[in-house]
């Protein structure tokens, strides 16, 4: 039996993730949200426009319009747009969905719930059990560390996958590949929230690039290791605090993803202008005319007014979330 797998989000890591997929025989819908039309107009005449690369024959692709087409009888739903994107695309979703399929998100960061910021997971649940109060919420949070690029080019790749289901393990073996291995969780919350602030934390280690880079000669290892290890340290106490597991934040989703988010992501170079003396959202602003989103930059604010929810005084325990409140946010 044919499997078949809805990717909502034709950006970088949607169709980065089409690739195992496409390695392991599953045909692949690929839906573009209303801000990918020139994504999948390239896809459709070539290549990827930011992949750089054609697109398996086992891929269809779908413009905004066709969410319900792209969705019908599929064995599993992958949703990878960015966390401002998430709830629009999802309560589309809600109205589309026939059946039950589990739901994978490569999304990261916070949103907005009835009751203010949420984890994604947590969000999604409550708009899902309003709509379908009597079905299966089926729900993986994808962790990292993944870059989309060499995803797609199958580099040799190791992440997690936090799964509120045993019975969703089942679907694993179409998605890990030989160059794609994923390691399973029952810890979503650790997953989500170290997706989640890695992107928050590897602003900082961009701005120690932008401070030092040209007038250290790229040699200020003393401070990154400080910073890193800090941002290590508040992420384990976040996800503790929230019930997860801190040794979750020590494995792949933590330190394996802070890692390569402050070596060459979108938030590192966010954090590198800001320390090149570049308005927070200026740099925002800049980055979003060339496609960039720095999730980070909103995670931040949303990811504190969370930490406030969670424990009033809890900030006293994150002076590096604190400083970067005040750098990013407040421009102090």
């Amino acid at each position: 039996m044919m499997v078949k797998a809805a990717v909502l989000g034709a950006g970088y890591m949607g169709s980065a993730i089409t690739f195992p997929l496409s390695d392991n025989g599953v045909r692949i819908n690929l839906w573009g949200t209303w801000l990918d039309d020139e994504i999948i107009d390239s896809c459709e005449r070539a290549k990827h426009p930011k992949l750089k690369k054609k697109l398996s024959e086992s891929v269809t692709l779908y413009y905004s319009d066709k969410l319900k087409d792209a969705v019908k009888n599929v064995d599993m739903i992958i949703i990878g747009v960015s966390s401002e994107g998430f709830l629009p695309v999802f309560n589309r979703l809600l109205d589309t969905l026939e059946q039950d399929p589990p739901i994978f998100t490569l999304t990261k960061g916070f949103i907005y719930g009835e009751k203010g910021v949420k984890r994604v997971s947590e969000g999604a649940e409550e708009l899902f059990r309003k709509k379908f109060p009597h079905r299966k919420f089926l729900w993986t949070s994808v962790g990292g560390p993944v870059k989309a690029t060499e995803l797609s080019n199958r580099v040799p790749t190791a992440t997690v996958f936090g799964m509120n289901c045993p019975e969703i393990k089942k679907k694993i073996k179409f998605l890990s590949t030989g160059y794609y291995r994923v390691f399973t969780s029952d810890d979503v919350a650790g997953v989500e929230l170290s997706s989640a602030f890695k992107n928050v934390y590897s602003i900082a280690l961009g701005i120690c690039d932008g401070l030092y880079q040209e007038r250290s000669s790229g040699i200020y290892h003393n401070l990154r290791a400080f910073l890193f290890n800090q941002s290590i340290r508040e992420m384990a106490f976040l996800v503790e605090m929230a019930g997860g597991k801190r040794e979750t934040v020590f494995d792949f989703a933590g330190v394996g993803d802070l890692h390569v988010t402050s070596s060459s992501g979108r938030n590192r170079k966010f954090g590198e202008y800001i320390g090149m003396g570049v308005k927070a959202d200026n740099a925002y602003e800049n980055m979003l005319k060339d496609g960039e989103i720095a999730e980070g930059y909103s995670g931040l604010k949303n990811g504190i007014v969370w930490v406030d929810k969670l424990r009033d005084d809890s900030l006293k325990e994150l002076p590096q979330l604190k400083m970067l409140r005040r750098v990013v946010w407040l421009n102090h």
